[in-house]
């Protein structure tokens, strides 16, 4: 049971963690719209992101997993849009709970599924 708990929290984050893990997005500049808040990280609540090709622009957006430290207001940063609504993503910054659910609980969903399935094939009645 605790296997398909953690498999059902990992499952619809994988597309999502993928993407992250190997920058499959739009790649582009993020502009910082506000003083960026550091604490454990960096962020912002507002910027804007431009495509290379200057197709995509979206304003309001804010970096997802955390910007590098030392940026102001106005400054730009490398950064990759994956489609999710108002957030972009940087390879500088962390992956965040998108990439980590997947790849830190995955595995044991896998596992306590595995031993779960095994326990009911080991315990099950046999008819003779």
């Amino acid at each position: 049971m605790d296997g398909i708990l953690l498999l059902a929290l990992c499952v619809p984050t994988f597309p999502k963690a993928v993407k992250i893990a190997f920058d499959l997005g739009t790649p582009g500049v993020y502009a910082v719209g506000d003083v960026p808040e550091c604490s454990f990280r960096c962020y912002t609540r507002t910027g804007t992101f431009t495509s290379d090709d200057g197709k995509v622009t979206r304003t309001g957006v804010h970096v997802r997993n955390g910007l590098p430290r030392g940026l102001k207001q106005g400054d730009s940063v490398r950064a990759f849009d994956i489609g999710t609504p108002g957030e972009v993503f940087t390879n500088e910054g962390q992956g965040g709970y998108p990439y980590a659910l997947p790849i830190m609980f995955g595995p044991l969903g896998l596992i306590g599924l595995g031993l779960g399935l095994q326990h009911v094939w080991a315990s099950r009645m046999r008819r003779g």
